[in-house]
């Protein structure tokens, strides 16, 4: 009797598994055009050269995950703010100059890429994403991380690699996101 109970538990923690790999699919826009908009929860529409997102899109309000990698897109509507069950929002390789106010406006997003655009503000409207636990802005010319930034206690992980940080603001942000792992090279001297 013992067996068979751990033989099902074990069916049960394998299918449970392979069902959550199969959700994990992340499709392309054009190969979801004409399903149930229901079953998709995550979407890439990467290397498109998209100067705004496309109407198509709206459809997938279920969407966990979008991929808006290396296009053109300097800013997001307001309309983002439905994509309510959005966990992760990649936007690498984008013309952003700022942080989308949008974006401050998914309260279930997790994981925020805006590596390799233009931004030169960490914005403290970032803080209402009150589940906002990974942050990537690699490579983009920051200066500035706003001081409600150092609220954000969920936060785990922080990304200012390729980021010249004066010494001033490397310190600050090392002593006041003391409980996140912040990946970010040497302050430069040279910013003093």
């Amino acid at each position: 009797m013992m067996k068979l109970f751990a033989v099902s538990i074990l069916i049960f923690l394998w299918s449970s598994l392979n069902a959550q790999k199969t959700s994990n699919k992340v499709y392309r826009l054009d190969e979801v055009i004409n399903a149930n908009p229901d079953t998709i929860f995550s979407i890439s529409i990467s290397k498109s050269k998209l100067i705004e997102l496309p109407k198509e899109l709206w459809r997938f309000q279920n969407l966990k995950e979008l991929y808006l990698v290396k296009n053109r897109l300097v800013s997001l509507p307001d309309s983002l703010y439905f994509f309510q069950k959005l966990e992760i929002l990649n936007l690498d390789r984008n013309d952003f100059e700022t942080v989308p106010l949008v974006i401050s406006r998914l309260e279930n997003l997790k994981k925020l890429v805006l590596s390799r655009n233009k931004i030169n503000v960490i914005s403290g409207n970032l803080f209402y994403c009150s589940k906002l636990e990974e942050m990537d802005f690699y490579d983009n010319p920051i200066g500035t991380v706003e001081p409600k930034i150092y609220e954000m206690r969920q936060l785990k992980k922080l990304d200012i690699q390729g980021v010249m940080l004066s010494t001033k603001t490397h310190s600050e942000v090392k002593t006041k996101l003391s409980w996140v792992k912040v990946s970010m090279d040497p302050p430069c001297k040279c910013l003093d």
